[in-house]
Order: C-alpha cells, then structure tokens, then sequence
C-alpha cells in the first residue's frame, strides 16, 4: 500500500495513472471470431459482392452462399455425404417409371412474414423462372420437366403443360420428360427454389428483373436466416429466422458474409480472427502453409 501511496502523491501521479492506464488497455483484443464463437454469430469470407437475391436472377456463388441461408428447397442436402433428404418437402413418392415425383410440403413450412408455404408458390416459381421476358440463365435447370424448355422458348405459351401441378395446397406433382437419375439431387440448386408470390407481385411483375424486393427491407424467404443488413461492399447480415419449421436446430444467431474480392485481403482477414471461413488461399502462400502451419 506504501508504494502505492507514493505514486499517488507525487507530482507525477497523473501521468504514472495515465500510463497504467494505457498499458491496461493495450491488451490484446477480442477478435471478431473469438466474439463470434461466444455469440453463435459466423463471420465469413464471400468473394466478390452479390449481384442480387433473386435466386431465378444470379448465377454465382457468392450469391449462392446467402440465398442458402435465407431459402430451402423441396430437397436438401445432408451434411455428411450430400444425398437428398427432406427439406421443404417432408416426403415424396416416385412413380414405378421414375417420370412422376409426388412431394409432400410440410405443414409447418412458413415464410418469413408468417404465410404458409404451399404447393401453389412453387407452381407460381416455376412459372416465373421458365418465363421468356424473365431471360433467367438457368432457366434450362429446369428442362427435365415436361414441356419447360417449350414454355420457356415460346414454343408453348399454356403453363398448364408444364409437367407440374398442384392437388391441393401441400402437395406438388412434378412430371419429367425422362427418367432423370439426379433429379432429387437437382432440387438442391436454387434455380429450383420457390419465392413469395405477394413479394414478387408487389414490387412489379412476375418476370421483372431487379425489382425492390431483395432489398432487406422487403425480402421474404422460407430458409433457416431471414436478411437483416445489406450494406454494398461492406457486410450482408443474416439472423435466425423464428419462422423457419426446424428453427430449434438452428445453432447460429447470425451470419455476417463480407464481400472481400481480393484473396490476399480475405487470407489477413482470415489470419488476424476477422473471419471464421475463407474460401480460397492465394497461390503464393500454400508453400509457406505447407511449412509453417501444415
């Protein structure tokens, strides 16, 4: 206490405080990684910024990476190995000629503004991504089904020969030209995703390209995340959705995807505890992981 005293009352006490003072906050501080990790919130490198959130518009996977949080598919993927399992769609039959999928919507799917999800967005989706004025590039995902590559060319103008219907509001019946091994499989992209008929029909119509409803503010999605923050160039911020049906399994709050188009400022980031996730080591630096941090 003696010592102390002395520091105190000498007329240099102020700068010797100072100085403690300093040296108190010169600690090392929380990354956003080691805070991310105490609040479930993933911080993670996505490439260049996203074009759009339109999941019948984009084309990349930067793009990719967010919609997977904000939409699911009938189908998704499981985590171990990739084979389809149920994701929108709680259970599906297949016809004995493997053309005629039967899939059953479950019936606590909703949207993030509370709307069921049904049979019917999906028929609404389709429609949408296989229209000619929507100029979709990866409209052709969807050629395995009946008659979509003649709707989608003009060929046919009637959609309801397209080979998808809808018994009733839970229930989607998808009809192939062929017998398509993967099919399931290609349920996973997103191309293939439904969207919200309310939320597309608002903000213009159903073949406008970049209309207003990706924006946070208006985007509606079924997924895990619902969009919270887009700031161009800087950060898109996804947080749990309370609407999504398995949302008791859902372990992380948020998701923060920075658009870092550089690989060597995305690997500091990465080094430094800014980012969880990097998708890409620059060229020059693999020999030097190699040797020092294998």
């Amino acid at each position: 206490m003696r010592s102390f005293s002395r520091i105190f009352n000498s007329p240099n006490a102020l700068y010797i405080v100072s100085a403690l003072l300093c040296i108190a906050g010169c600690g090392r501080r929380e990354t956003a990684v080691q805070k991310g990790i105490t609040e479930q919130v993933l911080h993670l490198g996505n490439g260049a910024e996203p074009q759009d959130l339109d999941p019948h518009i984009v084309t990349g996977v930067p793009e990719h990476n967010i919609i997977a949080a904000l939409m699911e598919g009938l189908v998704a993927e499981d985590p171990e190995d990739l084979h389809p399992i149920p994701g929108a769609a709680e259970r599906w039959e297949i016809s004995e000629d493997r053309c005629t999928y039967t899939f059953h919507l479950r019936k606590n799917g909703r949207w993030s503004n509370g709307d069921p999800v049904t049979s019917h967005d999906y028929l609404y989706s389709f429609k949408r991504i296989l229209s000619p004025a929507l100029g979709s590039e990866y409209s052709y995902m969807l050629y395995c089904m009946k008659n979509a590559e003649k709707f989608n060319k003009g060929e046919v103008d009637d959609f309801s020969q397209v080979g998808a219907s809808t018994p009733d509001s839970h229930t989607l019946v998808i009809t192939l030209n062929n017998p398509t091994p993967y099919f399931l499989s290609l349920l996973t992209h997103y191309s293939w995703y439904a969207v919200h008929p309310g939320t597309i029909e608002k903000h213009g119509e159903i073949d406008r390209r970049g209309s207003r409803w990706t924006r946070a503010e208006n985007y509606v999605g079924n997924g895990p995340f619902v969009l919270k923050q887009w700031d161009v160039n800087r950060v898109i911020i996804v947080e749990k959705s309370p609407t999504y049906w398995d949302a008791e399994n859902v372990r992380l709050n948020k998701i923060h995807f920075h658009p870092i188009e550089s690989e060597q400022t995305e690997e500091r980031a990465f080094r430094s505890g800014q980012l969880h996730v990097t998708n890409s080591v620059p060229t020059q630096k693999i020999e030097h992981y190699k040797e020092n941090e294998p």
